[in-house]
């Protein structure tokens, strides 16, 4: 990782953002967003080694994005180095655990959720990146169930769950976090705009998504890969990649299909 910025300030007076990175689409964009402002952000990034193979993609991707921030010349935020927290010594939450089973059984919740919202107990106020998307099972949820305060701390604006006004399960596993505005209420192209506005697109398109990358390059059939395309970013896919998607959508419902996907996941592993 390279070597962060020096500011000639007393970073003492500087507030501390603490924020999940992961190489992505999201949670980059929210660093840069913040490097424009005088704070010092703390990253984390939660290994897990058991259902991630894109570990080393995204690590890279986050070194990268952090030298195109230190080299900015409108760079004012300090970025402290980042801390590796592994999924399997993040303390067990009984509580957070039936909340997430009881809430798998109304949506498609990702398992990452439930790990994050164990990490958040202990750590709260961390910042959780959700953008606005109306197709997510997620984003639904929370209109569905959660009732969200805005919070304004100096430069830094970020909702939190109102707790008196929200379901109990949902305040269980996302009342911990902080949810960073204006990215809160944009969707992914908006953000590919603000992006290029301030300077960041050949860094956004540095970012990481993919789960089960193919020689280095995003597999297209994972379900972060098929959000891309979905949400209208497909710009971001090489030919190979958007090939397997065409052969996905094509023939997703045959049964001769899912066979062979089975296959070529043990072979392959995608």
């Amino acid at each position: 990782m390279p070597e962060r910025k020096a500011m000639d300030m007393n970073n003492a007076e500087m507030p501390i953002i603490r924020l999940f990175w992961t190489g992505g689409f999201d949670s980059s964009f929210r660093v840069v967003q913040l490097s424009r402002c005088k704070v010092i952000i703390q990253p984390y990034y939660v290994v897990d080694n058991k259902y991630r193979r894109s570990i080393e993609n995204e690590l890279k991707a986050i070194g990268e994005i952090t030298e195109d921030i230190i080299a900015n010349p409108h760079t004012k935020c300090v970025i402290h180095p980042l801390v590796k927290v592994y999924v399997e010594d993040i303390e067990p939450d009984k509580e957070i655990e039936e909340a997430f089973t009881r809430v798998k059984r109304e949506i498609a919740l990702g398992t990452q959720y439930e790990w994050l919202a164990r990490f958040a107990r202990v750590n709260p106020g961390i910042e959780l990146c959700l953008e606005k998307d109306e197709t997510s099972h997620v984003y639904n949820y929370f209109q569905k169930n959660g009732v969200e305060n805005t919070i304004t701390e100096g430069e830094i604006i970020f909702q939190e769950l109102d707790k008196s006004r929200s379901s109990e399960d949902l305040v269980t596993i996302f009342g911990n976090f902080h949810f960073p505005l204006p990215l809160r209420e944009m969707t992914k192209l908006e953000m590919v705009e603000l992006y290029r506005s301030m300077g960041y697109y050949e860094t956004m398109l540095k970012t990481w998504f993919c789960h089960n990358p193919v020689k280095n390059r995003p597999c297209g059939v994972c379900n972060p890969c098929k959000i891309v395309i979905k949400e209208g970013l497909s710009f971001r896919m090489p030919p190979s990649s958007m090939k397997r998607y065409a052969t996905e959508m094509k023939n997703k419902g045959k049964l001769w299909f899912r066979l062979w996907k089975k296959l070529r996941w043990r072979i392959k592993r995608y």
